[in-house]
């Protein structure tokens, strides 16, 4: 017999449903569904996929090394990397400076979330947490402000500031949850527009993340959203929507032949991190068993490649896909330099763009 939470919670699930669905909704048998084999298929070459595969060894130097890289952007032949700080390289590799101060003063962030830039303006948007900063095509600091809920992503679409915030064991009635929102801001910084994502009801306070962000992807053909779910659950969430006129539809579920399980320690032992749509290709990046993978599916020839951590580039080592330009269909891949003398610090990596077919 259903006790009263959990009559609640049927109920909530019901009517987030039909927040996300709208007018606009879609039959399940209708929902298009791109099947993801257990199986692994063979080495796949880079060569054989890409039209162009252009190499940057990024130059190291005391105030430009980097630690474990979170994104790497590209705009007006200017290379924007990511760790805890943003590091703006040449496209032959040459340092040209820091963006930004680290710190917890004005003007300055600690971490950085997420950032984007304005392809028109060439304004540079970037989170630190809740503080959103500002700066001009010249790199210095324009404007800052605080707002008043966490900034996990941040994209610039036809000149709007779009903004993903997932708030952490937010309360809601007797439940605790983490409940995701799409904000759009004004030029004053407020929402003007609110589309509610997802609610996630927990037993506790949780919290899951992964620094590889690639949450909106924009192509011509529409704006799409993926988001994955990292705390404990046996269910996998695999479906790409559609944002349209503030309105959350699915578009595509991919469906794993592998069924979502967890381990004895809770842990799920399939996690989706990124869905990324190209106008090509869509780009699946999970974990199985504690192992990554690569999921590339060819959208004219209707082909899918499922890959033990990428595709293989031409010194025979796998290397991950991660979007630069969907629209071209446009990535960006990061390889290691070799480790060789333990007596120096380790070398800047290579970053590798590649125009796929």
């Amino acid at each position: 017999m259903l006790n009263k939470k959990n009559i609640r919670i049927l109920i909530f699930y019901f009517s987030l449903s039909v927040v996300i669905l709208g007018c606009g909704e879609i039959p399940t048998s209708e929902l298009k569904t791109i099947l993801v084999p257990n199986k692994t298929d063979g080495p796949v070459l880079m060569s054989e996929m890409a039209i162009t595969d252009k190499k940057i060894k990024l130059e190291t130097r005391d105030e430009a090394f980097l630690g474990h890289i979170k994104g790497v952007k590209l705009h007006r032949d200017r290379l924007f990397v990511t760790d805890s700080r943003i590091s703006i390289f040449d496209m032959e590799g040459n340092f040209i400076q820091l963006l930004g101060k680290q710190g917890e003063g004005p003007g300055e962030y600690q971490r950085v979330n997420a950032m984007d830039i304005d392809e028109v303006s060439g304004c540079i948007f970037v989170s630190a947490y809740n503080k959103l900063l500002v700066y001009g095509p010249d790199y210095e600091l324009i404007e800052e402000r605080k707002l008043g809920y966490p900034i996990g992503y941040v994209k610039i679409l036809d000149g709007d500031l779009w903004i993903v915030s997932e708030e952490i064991g937010k309360k809601i009635g007797d439940d605790i949850a983490n409940q995701t929102s799409i904000y759009k801001l004004d030029k004053a910084f407020e929402i003007s527009d609110t589309i509610p994502f997802r609610t996630i009801i927990l037993d506790k306070k949780r919290i899951g993340g992964y620094p590889f962000r690639y949450w909106l992807s924009d192509i011509e053909e529409g704006l799409f959203m993926f988001m994955p779910v990292l705390t404990p659950e046996n269910l996998l969430r695999d479906t790409l929507y559609r944002v349209s006129d503030k309105i959350i539809k699915p578009a595509f579920k991919f469906s794993f032949e592998r069924a979502q399980s967890l381990d004895e320690r809770e842990y799920q032992t399939l996690l989706l991190y990124n869905i990324v749509n190209s106008s090509s290709y869509y780009v699946l990046e999970y974990d199985q068993d504690w192992k990554r993978f690569m999921f590339l599916y060819d959208k004219k020839n209707k082909t899918g490649h499922n890959l033990s951590e990428g595709l293989t580039d031409g010194d025979g080592e796998p290397v991950f896909l991660r979007p630069l330009d969907l629209d071209q269909d446009v990535f960006y891949y990061i390889k290691k330099a070799a480790y060789i003398d333990s007596s120096i610090e380790e070398q800047n990596p290579e970053i590798g763009i590649v125009k796929l077919k």
